[in-house]
């Protein structure tokens, strides 16, 4: 969710569930979708479906430099699936499930945000706190993007929650979590609840916009080069087509303590 800025252009089709209007708004070669405000949920450019528009997303892409050799990805929250399109283009044959509580949200993706169909791909109707906790999956990477035409949805601070994103990663894996509060209560209760769960093994960056994006461990956090991390970044950056290297020196530089000791286990 980008919050700072409206929708621009014509809009183009609207429908509306129990929970409130969906809206997909057209500017030029860009889709977006709204819950009914001026709030972007998601985006879209239509001639590279692939390129994550938001810079939180993109700092969301991190992640894939962590553990390289995932199989396996869990999306809480679709929305418009920009993060199951930068996905399948990184890499075709990734199994990704991806929860989403709004059926109608679903079909929109489908209609106007060029979703892949592939046999890799499951998209779930259902609440995501009830899937993490009754699913019997793990995985490799788990994504939890929620929220409501409000604001973020209060389950991302849930300690509960978390408990069930851990309890359902591999071995190795990792929960990335986009937080967005300006609430100094909201935000201490998100450290706190990620302190009970993952311990020091977090670690944090933020974006423009006010989007703080975090990254929590199963298990230790990796072992990371900085001179190998800001390549890797670059060269993802160039098949994502987004700024990610820039996005990775902002992101060593905020953790630079917790990396260093990371290497002195």
């Amino acid at each position: 969710m980008s919050v700072n800025s409206s929708p621009p252009g014509s809009l183009i089709h609207q429908v509306e569930d129990e929970i409130g209007p969906i809206s997909v708004h057209q500017n030029q070669n860009l889709l977006y979708l709204s819950f009914g405000n001026k709030t972007e949920q998601s985006c879209l450019t239509i001639d590279q479906p692939h390129r994550l528009e938001h810079a939180y997303t993109q700092a969301m892409m991190l992640s894939l430099l962590m553990k390289q050799d995932m199989r396996s990805v869990l999306i809480l929250g679709l929305g418009g699936g920009s993060l199951v399109r930068a996905l399948r283009h990184f890499r075709q044959k990734l199994k990704i499930d991806a929860i989403e509580y709004r059926q109608a949200v679903i079909d929109v993706a489908r209609q106007y945000f060029a979703l892949p169909e592939d046999h890799a791909l499951n998209i779930i109707c259902d609440d995501a706190g009830h899937y993490i906790k009754a699913t019997a999956q793990r995985y490799d990477l788990i994504f939890t993007d929620l929220y409501l035409p409000e604001g973020m949805d209060q389950l991302q601070l849930s300690q509960q929650y978390l408990e069930h994103c851990k309890a359902h990663l591999m071995d190795d894996g990792l929960v990335i979590v986009n937080f967005w509060s300006h609430d100094f209560k909201q935000t201490l209760q998100r450290q706190q609840a990620l302190e009970q769960v993952f311990g020091k093994q977090v670690l944090n960056t933020q974006v423009p916009g006010g989007n703080t994006i975090t990254f929590a461990f199963n298990d230790a956090i990796p072992r990371l080069n900085k001179k190998d991390f800001t390549a890797a970044a670059q060269k993802l950056g160039q098949q994502l087509e987004i700024p990610l290297q820039n996005l990775a020196r902002g992101f060593w530089q905020m953790n630079a303590a917790a990396l260093q000791m990371s290497r002195y286990p």
